[in-house]
């Protein structure tokens, strides 16, 4: 693989990859518990705020990006969304034009947040600041956005922290399967 440094980089216009679609769940009080996540313009979790019951207000498609528009120092936060949703008024879903990969869409939400510095509450992000905001992506020989490359990158990101994770767990397994770490006092002192 590339490495990311050598990649030649151009600036797109989120318009010309992404259909704008901003979320219409704006009376929180009114929703019911259920198994629908609602994604609000949180700066965590994915965005997650609760999970709510179908109402008369449209869900939206899973394999999306959605974006918030402003909130509680999330605005210009990007997360990729696997199911189905409800959203809040202050997010927009961004719908893909072309056929992209879970992980073309990760590697693309990061790109978008790492401009999130451009927005905050005195400057939320509305339709015209969407229309043109632009990001920088890898290009390949034609001078289009990369997505083999960005697909393979984020499938490495992955494979990466997955195997620290499961070192992680491992050595957490094996300290409980042991008994535990044991703790030992020495002249008012505790060292393992």
């Amino acid at each position: 693989m590339k490495l990311i440094s050598n990649l030649e980089w151009k600036a797109f216009s989120l318009g010309d990859l992404f259909y704008f679609d901003k979320g219409n769940q704006n009376n929180m009080g009114a929703l019911q518990d259920g198994k629908i996540p609602l994604v609000s313009a949180k700066k965590c979790d994915n965005g997650y705020k609760t999970f709510v019951s179908k109402n008369s207000k449209k869900l939206y498609n899973g394999h999306c990006i959605t974006l918030n528009n402003d909130g509680d120092g999330g605005a210009g936060l990007a997360y990729y969304q696997p199911c189905q949703m409800a959203l809040d008024s202050h997010v927009t879903a961004l719908i893909p034009k072309v056929s992209m990969s879970k992980y073309t869409m990760l590697f693309i939400a990061r790109s978008i947040s790492m401009q999130r510095s451009l927005f905050g509450h005195g400057r939320s992000i509305n339709s015209a600041r969407l229309r043109i905001f632009k990001l920088m992506l890898p290009v390949d020989e034609k001078v289009q956005p990369d997505y083999a490359f960005m697909d393979k990158y984020m499938k490495a990101v992955e494979k990466r922290l997955l195997t620290q994770y499961k070192a992680y767990l491992e050595r957490v397994y094996d300290i409980n399967r042991q008994g535990g770490v044991k703790v030992q006092k020495r002249a008012g002192k505790a060292s393992l």
